[in-house]
């Protein structure tokens, strides 16, 4: 009571000398008050978090960052009033942040993540999506001189045009994820002044490309060629080998290449074109070209060797394409991959009895022998089975290629062969060839087993 009666004394005493009666101190919460918005983040982009008080940076046990495939992220900075997530974020993740009350503000008032302070410390969990990268140049080719040819892979597919190459080269060529540039002389350096990212609405600029500056020697170029019913291969070798025309399909070299002319008639005589593109020059040769008589030819071209479908072992399947106007004989053929000879499964029919014909034109599909298609596969393809469960060495992957072997005049013969290795399809969509060599995803999910198709 007498404490009471002093402060009602004093307050008066405070007003009657016009003093101002001193107010209640309010507690201000260190608080987040701006989170990045819910977005898609690209990898060179920085995520800010903002708080109404500067960070306290010994603090940071208590805002913790981890992407879902690469683990913890430490690229964090505290800057003021703000914690900054720096690039490069994580390309195609997804990113995981928390922040407790651990995190202290610089005069180490504690984070308060809910609406009040309670007993139960809250935890604030957030989650960001991150896109593709920039393509970036991955390689170049050559990499020890000045060359008159230079090829640059990007690690993404870009659309560079002409126009846009500082010095302007006499001659590009494009193939899968390379540009080859022929300049009039044999150069150092040059400039991609725009690029524009097939998969991102992102033009590069200004890309640097630059080799060694010794000058190139010149290299004899050796040639080889092989001739069937329907194909003519020419083999380029040189030390100073950077890229091959051969018909307008382009090849990268690295100091030799294969190219292959497919879908020509037997017995027919034709002039094939090749360009060869150097380190110190562009070669111009014509072929004479006679191809041989008809004979049966089979490809591989389609593979699933990733199914969506569970379980995975019964929706691999292989499929096979008979292009030739010859009808080929599968008896006595076997299935391999990985090309090390120790899984080989000799092939046999699904329903038996049917004889192991190939039509010319027709297609035949090959699977586990526990697999059931059922319907999926049309009724004029031709259903063949492996001994076990799984095809060749415990199924299929998409890093090894796969064979077809055949016992020829009592040789094991390798008559077709596709690798899926290096491209990327999508979980539950087939990796697929056409007989003009272009690789594809298939355009359907599950794959089109038993129907061939052209890659688009």
């Amino acid at each position: 009571m007498k404490e009471r009666l002093f402060f009602v004394i004093s307050a008066l005493f405070c007003a009657s000398c016009g003093i101002d009666v001193p107010e209640a101190n309010e507690y201000e919460a260190f608080r987040c008050t701006e989170e990045p918005e819910a977005r898609v983040y690209y990898p060179e982009e920085t995520m800010i978090f903002k708080f109404n008080m500067p960070v306290n940076p010994n603090s940071l046990s208590g805002f913790s960052v981890s992407s879902e495939n690469t683990g913890k992220l430490d690229s964090i900075e505290v800057s003021g009033n703000q914690i900054r997530i720096l690039p490069p974020l994580p390309a195609e993740d997804n990113i995981f942040v928390t922040l407790t009350s651990a995190l202290k503000s610089i005069d180490n008032k504690p984070l308060m993540t809910g609406e009040q302070f309670t007993e139960n410390k809250e935890v604030k969990e957030l989650l960001y999506e991150t896109g593709k990268k920039l393509p970036e140049v991955a390689e170049i080719i050559p990499d020890d001189s000045k060359s008159r040819s230079i090829a640059v892979r990007f690690d993404s597919k870009v659309e560079i045009k002409i126009r846009d190459i500082d010095p302007r080269p006499d001659d590009m060529m494009k193939t899968g994820e390379w540009y080859v540039f022929l300049f009039g002389k044999s150069i150092d350096k040059f400039t991609v002044l725009r690029a524009k990212s097939e998969e991102r609405d992102y033009e590069l600029e200004n890309v640097g490309i630059t080799l060694p500056s010794n000058e190139p020697e010149k290299s004899e170029v050796s040639f080889g060629q092989t001739v069937t019913d329907t194909s003519f291969s020419l083999s380029v070798k040189g030390d100073g080998v950077i890229a091959l025309s051969l018909e307008n399909s382009y090849f990268i070299c690295r100091k030799g290449c294969t190219a292959v002319l497919e879908g020509l008639e037997a017995e027919k005589t034709y002039e094939v074109e090749a360009e060869i593109w150097t380190k110190t020059e562009k070669i111009n040769r014509t072929f004479a070209v006679k191809t041989d008589e008809a004979s049966p030819h089979i490809m591989i071209s389609e593979i699933m060797h990733t199914p969506s479908l569970a379980p995975q072992k019964s929706w691999e399947f292989v499929e096979i394409y008979n292009y030739s106007a010859m009808d080929f004989d599968l008896a006595n053929c076997f299935i391999d991959d990985k090309n090390d000879g120790k899984g080989v499964d000799p092939l046999a029919a699904k329903t038996e009895g049917t004889e192991l014909v190939l039509r010319s034109g027709g297609t035949a599909v090959i699977t586990g022998n526990e697999a059931a298609f059922g319907d999926i596969i049309p009724k004029d393809a031709l259903w063949l089975i492996v001994d076990d469960t799984t095809i060749a060495d415990a199924g299929l992957t998409g890093n090894e290629s796969v064979q077809i072997l055949c016992d020829i005049d009592d040789v094991r013969t390798l008559v077709a062969e596709a690798d899926p290795s290096g491209f990327k399809t999508d979980k539950g969509f087939s990796f697929t060839t056409d007989t003009s060599g272009k690789k594809c995803q298939s355009e359907v999910e599950n794959g089109t087993p038993g129907v061939y198709a052209e890659c688009r």
